[in-house]
């Protein structure tokens, strides 16, 4: 809303309650000079004028009372009664006088108040006139019915303050014309001044107590209407008072006769109202001629916008396209990127698996030397320390890409961290460490995925294990704190500086050079870990006193109510006979001779093929048990010979693979496999695998 506007609303509500204030005074002050005998305050004027009857003064600051609490459209329910009783005071006084003289009554309500000093008063005064009763009856009933409206959408308020102000602007000129003796004569009782005052006064705060409706909707408005209005109607109404009563003037002064007066006063009007009509149009032509250029601009602006528009969108579509090819070419470059890690993945753990079954077999022979026991148990570490450096690399790809799957359930926190412990146990007993378990927690469940969480607590565990010197402590302990699980493991290892504990959980960080040096490893455990443990909505954190003072991990979980299970612990299956029929299927030559010796020394029948054509061919010659096949062949792929050979024969799969990502894991479960074994293949777990007999993932 602009200044302009919202000036123009200010005065339009002062205006009514103006109005009724100014009304009121000229109510209050007749009544004063009633009081006080001030005939000047009776008339506004000298002795010869004609004053205002008291009855008509408080009718006068009961309708100015009225309006007051009228003129605004939001008041509440007990300020419109009070102020709808006071237009009916008014209303019924103008009534009762009219029908006094319907009637004849001989006293009307004009003696209600001062009778005697009525009587005695010098002068003239109004006795409640029919055009004072009437006027009065117009104000109260227009006050009354404010906010009525019809079904043609007139408004009666507007018609009835129109009636009472032409009344009213009658008394006026008649006065201003210097008429008073011809308003005397019994045929025409006049009103007072100050009446015609009030009354006037009143109708225009009638009407302007709702000038957001009606006709003075349009003349409060800003169209060319309203300009039209608010510069003619006042004009309408002054310029001939004006002319009038200089004619009177001039022609009691003797300047000029009456038809001179009345021929140049009409003459005067003509040229003053030709002018001011002028000027108005003037005005209007400007502002037509400003909105025209206003229009002409916006056209400009509009065009110029559009253009903006057109040129914006052509830039937006060329750049969603280039974001649309950047984003396809990140798709590809990612898709290649898993692609490589995988095929990376596969190809360094093929080789692998030869190396640890071959010094997994030689270890279990109970006449090998000492020594070369030892050698052996040497291979196997370091071997499954590659396929651990190979696991980290691909869990740490898929934990910031967020491609990692959690497979959510009730996990027992003790039984996991005790399992990761056992996994460690033969490097615990190596360097003579002192492991202290304290676990307290009575609530250690938790919805965790079990395999994931297992890995947490082996990297802790396997960090606590690597930093710590022989015959060192550790210490593992467990609480439950405000719904949570907190587990502690503390070392007194080579501890690590302050300023290196914010950004020991960075990838490839182990704290300073020389610990990187000297103990090895690429640094993503506890990078894979705080990811893990991320997912999972749990914290962890370190604390260390400083270098050679140890280090206490803290990992804290929320928990959950244990299971209820009523079911028997599932007993260990017991090693099935040898004998069994082995179909084993793999490319890689080294990996194929060394499990098929070692699996038929173990007493199984063993069948080998480099293809899914041998295979095929194998399968149609003879009966097998169960399928041991890699993923990736030359002619094809192990899922589609697991269908043919599931089609052919009721055998049981086992894939072995280089290929270890959530989605090969799926695939082998579709295709048929009981379980998906990643390379290096333990030549141990494969044999458990085959003798229990019970479908896995």
């Amino acid at each position: 809303m602009t200044l302009k506007r919202q000036r123009k609303n200010r005065l339009t509500q002062l205006a009514p309650r103006f109005t009724a204030i100014v009304t009121a005074a000229i109510g209050t002050a007749v009544l004063v000079g009633w009081t006080f005998q001030l005939e000047w305050l009776k008339r506004f004027g000298e002795p010869a004028l004609i004053a205002m009857n008291p009855v008509t003064a408080c009718c006068f600051i009961a309708a100015s009372s009225g309006l007051l609490l009228l003129w605004n459209p939001q008041a509440d329910r007990q300020q419109r009664r009070v102020g709808q009783l006071a237009a009916v005071t008014s209303a019924a006084v103008g009534a009762l006088k009219l029908l006094s003289v319907r009637f004849g009554w001989s006293i009307g309500p004009e003696h209600w108040i001062f009778p005697a000093r009525i009587m005695s008063s010098p002068g003239s005064t109004e006795g409640l006139v029919p055009r004072t009763a009437l006027n009065l009856l117009l104000l109260g009933a227009a006050l009354l019915v404010l906010d009525v409206r019809t079904r043609r959408g007139r408004r009666p308020a507007e018609l009835l303050s129109a009636i009472s102000a032409g009344i009213a602007i009658l008394g006026l000129v008649g006065y201003s014309c210097g008429v008073i003796d011809y308003y005397t004569k019994p045929s025409y009782i006049p009103s007072s001044l100050p009446a015609d005052m009030a009354f006037l006064l009143m109708a225009t705060g009638t009407l302007l107590s709702r000038a957001d409706r009606g006709i003075m909707c349009i003349v409060v408005s800003d169209s060319a209407g309203g300009v039209l209005a608010r510069r003619l109607i006042p004009l309408a109404i002054l310029l001939p008072l004006f002319l009038g009563t200089l004619r009177l003037i001039g022609e009691s002064a003797g300047l000029w006769g009456a038809r001179f007066g009345a021929a140049h006063a009409e003459t005067a009007f003509m040229i003053l109202f030709f002018g001011a009509i002028w000027l108005t149009a003037k005005l209007l032509y400007r502002a037509e001629e400003e909105r025209k250029a206003a229009e002409v601009a916006r056209d400009i602006n509009a065009e110029e916008l559009r253009m903006l528009n057109a040129e914006l969108e052509r830039r937006v579509a060329d750049r969603t396209a280039k974001l649309n090819s950047l984003n396809d070419e990140l798709r590809r470059a990612s898709k290649a990127k898993d692609d490589f890690l995988a095929v990376l993945s596969h190809e360094l753990r093929t080789p692998l698996t030869p190396a640890l079954a071959a010094a997994t077999d030689l270890a279990a022979d109970e006449e090998l030397a000492p020594e070369l026991r030892e050698q052996l148990a040497r291979i196997r570490r370091n071997v499954q320390l590659e396929a651990r450096l190979i696991d980290d690399l691909l869990d740490l790809t898929r934990i910031t890409r967020g491609k990692i799957e959690l497979h959510l359930e009730t996990a027992d926190t003790h039984r996991l961290l005790l399992d990761a412990l056992e996994i460690v146990d033969e490097d615990i007993r190596q360097k003579k460490l002192e492991v202290s378990v304290g676990l307290a927690a009575e609530h250690h469940h938790t919805v965790a995925d079990p395999v994931r969480m297992q890995q947490v607590f082996w990297n802790l565990l396997n960090n606590a294990v690597k930093f710590t010197a022989s015959g060192g402590r550790i210490q593992i302990s467990s609480v439950n704190e405000n719904g949570t699980i907190v587990i502690e493991i503390s070392d007194s290892g080579v501890g690590i500086e302050r300023e290196n504990q914010r950004r020991i959980f960075n990838a490839f960080e182990q704290g300073e050079r020389a610990t990187t040096r000297q103990f090895g490893g690429l640094g993503l455990g506890l990078t894979i870990s705080k990811g893990l443990v991320d997912l999972h909505r749990g914290t962890i954190a370190v604390r260390s006193a400083g270098n050679g003072m140890g280090a206490t991990f803290r990992l804290t979980l929320a928990v959950t109510q244990a299971p209820q299970s009523t079911a028997q612990p599932r007993a260990i299956p017991k090693l099935a006979k040898t004998g069994l029929r082995l179909l084993l299927v793999d490319d890689h030559s080294d990996t194929l001779g060394v499990l098929s010796r070692i699996l038929g020394k173990r007493g199984f029948d063993v069948r080998t093929a480099t293809t899914i054509a041998e295979a095929r061919e194998l399968l149609q010659c003879h009966v097998f048990d169960a399928l041991i096949s890699d993923i990736g062949l030359p002619d094809g792929n192990g899922y589609k010979l697991m269908r043919v050979a599931r089609q052919r024969q009721p055998l049981r799969g086992i894939a072995i693979s280089g290929f270890g990502m959530e989605k090969d894991l799926r695939l082998s479960r579709e295709a048929g496999f009981e379980h998906h074994l990643t390379k290096p293949i333990d030549p141990r777990e494969l044999e458990t695998l085959l003798a229990c007999g019970q479908p896995g993932t």
